[in-house]
């Protein structure tokens, strides 16, 4: 999912720099830009490091999870 239209960041570059220790939307602007034209994606940013959070507090969950989708049970 591309997070930053206007510097065409994709979700994965954000959760990467996330694993890479940027833990602030500004951090995530300074390493790749994303946020700092428009704007219009800092809250999309915000979740997404949100997330990255949570799921580093919860090791049965799946790194690559993506904010667009739920997770869907199979077999339930």
């Amino acid at each position: 999912m591309i997070v930053c239209q206007c510097l065409t960041t994709n979700e994965a570059t954000i959760r990467h720099l996330a694993t890479q220790g940027a833990d602030s939307v500004g951090e995530i602007g300074r390493a790749c830009g994303a946020g700092t034209d428009c704007g219009s994606c800092l809250m999309t940013i915000r979740a997404v490091l949100d997330q990255c959070r949570d799921v580093a507090m919860d090791p049965a969950h799946h790194s690559v999870h993506s904010i667009a989708f739920d997770p869907v049970a199979v077999g339930a």
